[in-house]
């Protein structure tokens, strides 16, 4: 009797035994299968707030300010000729610039800027400049801690047209030449709102001409330049500018 009793309660515990692996192995597969289903939907999710969270790859700025340019002057032997190199030297600087941005930290864009600047001595002299330059950027971007403030590092090159409008005396003359330019500019832009940004940059620009166009108003005549006699385009600007993302 107490060997049948034995027998009957190993045959229930085997059962249980039983059951219950094949509950938890039901349980586990329907984690798993859980996990499975829940996963795209994380993925899913995930993908959205990249995408949310992006920057923009594209800009367009617009930006002024000062500019002064680097050129050594001949002798000085009077205040007013000083005060002539000066003004010549100081001018504003405006102009936009586009980017595009396929990785975080590395972009490409075109940049434009214009220079003027212009210096009157008495009634007898006064020269109106006019510098361009029109260069392709490769651009670095790294961000501050905030995630948010960012410093753009560019280098530049391109082509630079420069004019000049002179009077001396009664004669009117105009000197016009081309030559390609280099620089580099760093800048700090910091959002105002998602479609927004403002931006302080430094920029250095260098460049020289050797050849000039001289234009009167009876002749035109190409002057080729020494080394030293050479037009010096070296300036920098500090400019404020607004982007447009």
């Amino acid at each position: 009797m107490i060997r049948s009793f034995a027998a009957l309660l190993l045959f229930l515990g085997t059962l249980g035994h039983s059951a219950s692996a094949q509950e938890a192995s039901i349980t586990e597969w329907r984690k798993e299968r859980d996990e499975r289903v829940d996963q795209p939907r994380k993925a899913v999710v995930k993908e959205k707030e990249a995408v949310d969270s992006g920057l923009p790859r594209w800009s367009f700025g617009l930006n002024g300010g000062y500019a002064y340019r680097l050129f050594r002057a001949g002798r000085v032997t009077s205040h007013d000729q000083q005060e002539y190199i000066k003004d010549l030297k100081s001018g504003i600087a405006f102009g936009g610039d586009i980017a595009y941005f396929p990785w975080k930290h590395v972009g490409f864009g075109l940049r434009y800027e214009m220079y003027k600047a212009s210096a009157r001595l008495d009634s007898s002299q006064s020269e109106k400049v006019t510098i361009q330059h029109l260069s392709g950027a490769l651009i670095h971007r790294s961000f501050l801690k905030n995630g948010k403030t960012a410093i753009l590092t560019s280098l530049l090159l391109g082509y630079q047209p420069y004019e000049n409008k002179s009077v001396v005396g009664a004669q009117p003359f105009t000197f016009s030449g081309k030559t390609m330019n280099w620089g580099i500019s760093v800048g700090i832009e910091q959002p105002i709102s998602p479609k927004f940004a403002v931006n302080l940059t430094g920029t250095a620009m260098m460049g020289a001409i050797y050849r000039l166009q001289r234009k009167t108003e009876f002749s035109t005549e190409t002057l080729h330049l020494s080394k030293d006699d050479s037009v010096d385009l070296s300036r920098f600007s500090l400019t404020l500018g607004l982007r447009f993302m």
